[in-house]
């Protein structure tokens, strides 16, 4: 696939969902303000009941105040309830008298003042229950207000908002039945509630709706990063396997060449065959034949790693001994670049269980890319120390350097760290993914710890592998220590 048809089928997708984000938002706003006028209507709806029960207990008490009064009557006006036929028998009233009566007692002026017909604890009682029954809960304030803004009444409590109180919405007219008579003064009072935690209610109504909306995005934005981040890298390996291919491809030609122009020689009869000549092709061919098995050994070694099959043939391996073995062997590599590689075996305990020829190609690895990313004359020190755990073993040198964005990625399979000006440098970004399979499969753990002021800084770079002296499986013979 294209960088370009990538790069737009991200920015379409980005597009899309950047669309259901925002179609999403518009959503839950107007679900909250649907919400909002339901909880304000629901609000309105109870504080009118309360107006009329609270109505109902002012006229059962004046009822209650004539002769022969009838409390249980009272009580069914209270519970908005039609009293029963005897109601007419007892009091000489039936309901359809009940406003006659009203007229008369307002127009003699029996009513009490308007603090006497508010019961505070009735009141505040009344408004809890209706807006209960209306499914709404959380602290209210509530107030009783002349039309001029005169305050009557006040719920109790020290964390009233009273200039909040005074100008709510949310508010009714009490005694709305009152005649006209009774309101010669032209006064009328108004019941204000407010409800300081409302944005609280409502989001808690609605946080269910809310979170699985949120986990529903989350999980598109999560997949969708993991999708474009997956193409992105298959589109690098790609990239990576196209030059592996060339760079393999100038690899074969190089010693395959180089063999066909030696036995050309060695079988031209026009050229001396002196036995040092012979000997210089010979050795040709056979240095050459060792750099091809190489270069299969190192595609081999990928394969095994893809599918998982490395198997190891684990035996007591003194590390110390094989460290000595892999330096006197690369010793030649190092000097051939005037440089050195010295040992300090430091590790009391040095003895482990594992595979003395993965671990081997472990160590030639680390060793050959120090000498090959050196600018300089290449200088690699060993060192190993242990605990009762495990035995550690450093590899450092004086190279290049990783930079710290690259640290993290040279231990993928066929990733290879820029070098800037060093052009010299041949491979195929096998090697590290290498060591780090084969220190894993040993239960052991491989970071690198470099910090280069530029690519070609000898800063150097340290590789710090730990391997433990007991891994693998519960029924492996544990390590020989010593």
């Amino acid at each position: 696939m294209e960088k370009r048809t990538i790069t737009w089928l991200i920015a379409a997708i980005s597009v899309a969902l950047l669309g259901l984000v925002l179609v999403q938002v518009k959503w839950v706003r107007d679900t909250l303000a649907l919400k909002d006028a339901q909880f304000n209507e629901s609000i309105d709806n109870a504080l009118v009941a309360v107006s009329d029960r609270l109505e109902r207990a002012d006229a059962r008490r004046s009822l209650n105040a004539l002769p022969g009064g009838a409390s249980h009557d009272a009580a069914l006006i209270d519970k908005g309830l039609s009293p029963p036929d005897t109601t007419a028998g007892r009091t000489g009233l039936s309901e359809d008298s009940l406003d006659e009566l009203l007229r008369g007692l307002l127009t003699a002026g029996m009513f009490p003042d308007i603090k006497e017909r508010i019961d505070p604890r009735l009141l505040d009682s009344l408004i809890t229950e209706e807006l209960r029954l209306r499914h709404i809960e959380g602290r209210f304030d509530y107030g009783v207000y002349t039309r001029e803004g005169e305050t009557i009444l006040m719920s109790a409590g020290s964390e009233v908002d009273s200039s909040l109180l005074r100008i709510s919405a949310h508010r009714t007219q009490l005694f709305r039945n009152d005649w006209p008579q009774a309101q010669a003064s032209g006064t009328t009072w108004w019941l204000h509630l407010n409800m300081p935690a409302k944005p609280y209610v409502l989001l808690r109504s609605l946080w269910p709706m809310l979170a699985t909306s949120a986990i529903f995005l989350l999980l598109i934005a999560v997949i969708f990063g993991y999708t474009v981040r997956t193409i992105l890298r298959q589109k690098r390996l790609g990239d990576i396997k196209n030059d592996l291919v060339n760079n393999l491809t100038h690899e074969l030609k190089t010693p395959i060449s180089t063999i066909s122009l030696a036995c050309e020689a060695l079988n031209d009869p026009g050229i001396p065959k002196d036995p040092e000549q012979v000997r210089v092709f010979t050795g040709m061919i056979r240095d050459e034949n060792k750099r091809l098995g190489m270069l299969v050994e190192s595609v081999l070694q990928s394969a095994v790693m893809d599918h998982g099959s490395m198997r190891l043939r684990t035996t007591d391996v003194d590390m110390h001994a094989l460290l000595a073995e892999v330096v006197r062997n690369s010793a030649l590599q190092a000097q051939n670049k005037g440089g050195r590689i010295t040992l300090d075996p430091r590790a009391e305990l040095a003895h482990v269980r594992g595979d003395r020829t993965h671990l081997t190609n472990v160590f030639y690895n680390l060793i050959d890319n120090a000498v090959k990313y050196c600018t300089v004359a290449p200088v690699v020190r060993i060192s190993t120390q242990s605990d009762a755990r495990a035995i550690t073993i450093t590899v450092e040198d004086n190279g290049i350097g990783i930079p710290r964005g690259e640290q993290r990625k040279i231990f993928e399979r066929l990733y290879r760290v820029p070098t800037g000006n060093v052009h010299n440098v041949k491979g195929f970004g096998l090697g590290l993914s290498y060591v780090k399979s084969v220190v894993e499969r040993h239960g052991g753990t491989i970071h690198v710890e470099s910090d280069p002021e530029g690519f070609n800084a000898s800063t150097g770079s340290k590789f710090i592998i730990t391997i433990p002296f007991e891994h693998g499986e519960q029924d492996q013979a544990a390590a020989v220590r010593g």
